[in-house]
């Protein structure tokens, strides 16, 4: 359970406890700082002297595969039986901004797609991709490229601090809208809208290269249960435009002679287990009391 804690100032924060979750790490690709650090679970006093050998082995790995990269048929075209799904993203207003954009609605081959992000949660990979079946295109879609659905989004109400206090561990939780109005006549009602907002994966063409932008413990999820062809969102892009958070892997390591693809997350010569610590987005709705002195 999250408290609420009012600061003098009247602004909230939250006091929680740190949760670690299970995570795979693609070492093979990593300086070797970053290596050690998320091998420590990134704690500066975790650290011990196997981790370095650790590291150094899976680099010996990578630099053992051979030079070239073949992406052929990483992409092709949705099948007609798809149309039906496509269009109906296009009727999203969250979806049709893709399209706006320039992205495509295609198959992407998630083993010839690179990676770009340095590890993967994977305890709730499974209940993500539940009902996945190669035999069925449209459960696929569903996953991948999802339509809106009814998922509840649990709420806490503090009523000594008059706050709101709302978390998930999908990153896409936000405030979309606010509203106002009497509620009844005479009391004004102030208030705001939250979701978790539809992610999609999203494969980009970077300077040649298909590269994996979102989607990734879907990705990682999909490929455990031995399905690679799934529906995504697909865009060439310029390598300044990709809007990619920090701690990702270098770009020599994803454009490079041996980049990591998606199936070595699963790959015990160049990726780890390690316990990383978890995060959560929370949404704090509070209200607050004034007598300001005019």
């Amino acid at each position: 359970m999250v408290t609420p804690v009012v600061k003098p100032n009247g602004q909230p924060v939250v006091a929680r406890a740190q949760i670690r979750r299970p995570a795979r790490v693609l070492v093979g690709w990593m300086p070797e700082e970053q290596a050690l650090h998320l091998q420590a679970s990134q704690r500066t006093d975790g650290r011990l002297p196997q981790h370095v050998t650790i590291a150094a082995t899976a680099r010996q790995a990578v630099a053992a595969r051979p030079n070239g990269f073949n992406q052929a048929e990483a992409i092709s075209e949705a099948p007609p039986s798809l149309e039906a799904h496509t269009n109906a993203l296009r009727q999203l207003p969250t979806a049709g901004a893709y399209f706006n954009e320039g992205w495509n609605v295609a198959l992407a081959d998630l083993r010839k797609i690179c990676a770009l992000q340095p590890n993967v949660f994977t305890d709730h990979t499974e209940e993500r991709t539940a009902g996945a079946s190669t035999s069925d295109l449209d459960s696929l879609a569903g996953i991948t490229l999802p339509l809106p659905s009814n998922a509840e989004v649990p709420a806490q109400f503090d009523q000594v601090h008059q706050a709101y206090t709302i978390t998930s561990p999908n990153p896409n939780l936000r405030i979309v809208g606010a509203w106002g109005g009497m509620v009844p006549p005479g009391v004004l009602g102030l208030g705001f809208t939250v979701a978790v907002v539809p992610s999609f994966v999203q494969v980009a063409k970077v300077q040649g290269r298909f590269v994996l932008r979102d989607g990734y413990h879907r990705a990682y999820g999909l490929l455990r249960r031995g399905i690679f062809l799934v529906l995504a969102f697909v865009r060439d892009f310029g390598l300044q435009e990709l809007g990619l958070p920090a701690g990702m892997l270098p770009q020599s390591a994803y454009l490079g002679e041996r980049p990591p693809v998606l199936p070595d997350y699963l790959d015990d010569s160049v990726s780890i287990d390690v316990m990383l610590p978890a995060t959560q987005k929370m949404v704090v709705i509070h209200g607050v009391e004034l007598t300001p002195v005019v």
